[in-house]
């Protein structure tokens, strides 16, 4: 066991958890004078976010295997992204507005309508309600709900059923928007948060417990390969993680124990096509595979000759077969996209309900639950601090929401320093 030195007013700290929400507070705190240590599980820094580079006919093109869009009201990614000298792509088409494929599709303009109408009666209702009920309630034709239902369930990758009302208005969105990538991948901010930190960070080393310091106050972080004691612990894993005692034991709050059960982690997979000549951005939904696709362009301002698809919802995943192949799925996507010159190339899929260390995608709160029902989660009074996008009642789910849960995390530890040393 070691125990990692600490200067007078410093405190040490470790980080569990190299994604977007465990770097901001990483480096928030040492740009306050504090000691951090960071153990991830995997051999990347990023976490759900994961650019890689994709070969079609065309050339060599960067693909997001997880989180892509950025969308408004980004304002700490944006920060982010501008400190460290990296900048942002116009994808030129709108993560919001999805044509519905098929021969007779429902229009983009019925859906909006119907989405804008679920609002209000959502607004109107109590905060424990959940989508379906308010679609229960909608006066619209069953095409058109069905279509709005998938699209609430693509975007929250959570079942109607299960997903609070309250995520509607954000969710079911049909307003023409701009969206963007970070240009050269989004895990250019993961890398330059790390490239930016003077701790250690230990890479295929996850924690598999945290307990009561051996030596003096504090937290003893437990991992594969060893041991030390801390004055505090961020812990940026995602739900599925941390609830799950066989993979880490954490000293939660009877609070934070019982918030959880306020989270919906989804379930999503991606899937990435080549193409073999340049199209036109575009998006495309299937109300029947909960999927959607489109064509996006990159930092050289031109569409990418790549198709990408998204898919949401345990049952559409297990549908389609994702959890053995991704062919059936590659299959109903080329059958949405004859417009498209695709070159057969073998399908490139994640999924993320499949991968070890997420168990899942994004989250979204229950349709039981208000937002108020999840604040135990960031108590001030926990003996680890809990960061995620599932901590975030306003960005739930995005990148946005991870990175301002890390900042969150890393000033409450700043502020009881602060008053240690008064």
């Amino acid at each position: 066991m070691s125990t990692i030195p600490r200067t007078p007013h410093s405190r040490r700290v470790a980080v569990l958890g190299a994604g977007l929400s465990g770097l901001a507070a990483a480096t928030r705190l040492e740009a306050a004078g504090h000691q951090v240590t960071i153990h991830e599980a995997r051999d990347r820094v990023g976490g759900r976010v994961w650019s890689q580079q994709l070969e079609t006919p065309l050339g060599t093109y960067t693909i997001e295997r997880g989180a892509e869009f950025v969308l408004g009201g980004y304002d700490t990614l944006r920060a982010l992204v501008e400190a460290h000298g990296l900048g942002l792509a116009d994808t030129t088409m709108s993560y919001y507005v999805r044509q519905v494929a098929g021969p007779h599709p429902v229009t983009t303009d019925a859906i909006a309508d119907a989405g804008r109408r679920a609002a209000e009666i959502a607004e109107r209702r109590p905060a424990d309600t959940s989508v379906e009920s308010v679609l229960s309630e909608l006066e619209a034709p069953e095409d058109v709900k069905a279509a709005l239902r998938a699209r609430v369930e693509m975007s929250s990758a959570v079942a109607a059923d299960q997903v609070s009302a309250s995520s509607l208005g954000a969710v079911a969105s049909m307003t023409p928007q701009p969206s963007w990538r970070i240009a050269g991948g989004n895990q250019s901010l993961p890398l330059a948060l790390t490239a930016a930190l003077t701790g250690t960070l230990h890479l295929g080393d996850p924690a598999v417990e945290v307990s009561d310091a051996v030596t003096g106050t504090g937290l003893t972080v437990i991992t594969r390969t060893g041991q030390a004691d801390y004055d505090d612990v961020v812990v940026a894993l995602p739900p599925s993680i941390v609830t799950d005692p066989a993979t880490i034991r954490l000293p939660l709050t009877t609070g934070q124990r019982d918030a959880f059960r306020w989270i919906q982690q989804g379930h999503a997979a991606k899937l990435h096509l080549p193409l073999t000549r340049t199209p036109a951005s575009s998006a495309v939904m299937s109300p029947e595979h909960r999927c959607w696709n489109w064509t996006a362009s990159d930092a050289s301002g031109t569409v990418a000759p790549v198709l990408n698809s998204f898919i949401g919802t345990y049952a559409a995943i297990d549908r389609l077969g994702l959890r053995h192949s991704a062919d059936r799925w590659a299959e109903a996507t080329r059958a949405m996209r004859p417009d498209l010159d695709l070159d057969g190339a073998e399908p490139l899929a994640t999924v993320w309900t499949e991968d070890t260390w997420a168990r899942g995608a994004y989250t979204a709160l229950d349709a039981a639950a208000t937002p108020a029902d999840i604040t135990p989660l960031e108590s001030a009074d926990a003996r680890v601090h809990l960061a995620g996008e599932y901590t975030e009642t306003v960005f739930t789910g995005l990148m946005e929401g991870a990175l301002r849960s890390g900042h969150r995390a890393a000033d409450r530890i700043i502020a009881a320093a602060r008053l240690a040393t008064v």
